[in-house]
């Protein structure tokens, strides 16, 4: 199996919850007090969600997923990524074919956005690299951590 990105499936959810990032866990816990699985599969309640699934090695599988769900104000989507450690295996790839699907995620969008716990450093080096800007730093969801407001406009 060849590394690639596709659009995922809900199963793919239950195949990269059972080994999602430690850092990525505690964020979806303080922000939402969400399980690996339920984060996963909520962009799928969404309508028009964009969710994709990035697939590794044949013994890896699926890696991370992202995409993008609609908020309530107009132009404006939630980007997201969920990873396993395996994802850090091909980081040179993942950031090469980010600019793409990042395209991809915000034809519908003037902005994206998300927050980001502060202590999740590879998640806000990578909205970084992508053009994000870090608009603020807050108290934020269930455990009330620091966490960074972190937001593109699309041009």
């Amino acid at each position: 199996m060849q590394k690639y990105v596709r659009q995922a499936i809900p199963e793919d959810a239950h195949k990269l919850a059972p080994k999602m990032r430690n850092a990525d866990r505690k964020e979806i816990k303080a922000s939402h007090n969400s399980t690996p699985l339920n984060a996963l599969l909520h962009p799928f309640t969404q309508l028009q969600h964009k969710t994709f699934s990035i697939i590794g090695t044949e013994e890896e599988d699926v890696i991370g997923m992202f995409g993008v769900v609609p908020c309530e104000t107009k132009d404006y989507g939630i980007a997201w990524l969920l990873s396993s450690e395996e994802l850090l295996n091909h980081t040179r790839q993942f950031l090469r074919e980010c600019p793409k699907w990042v395209n991809e995620m915000s034809k519908d969008y003037k902005y994206l956005y998300n927050y980001v716990d502060e202590r999740n450093i590879v998640a806000i080096k990578w909205l970084q690299f992508l053009g994000f800007k870090d608009i603020e730093t807050l108290p934020y969801g269930y455990e009330k951590k620091n966490f960074k407001l972190m937001l593109k406009e699309i041009n």
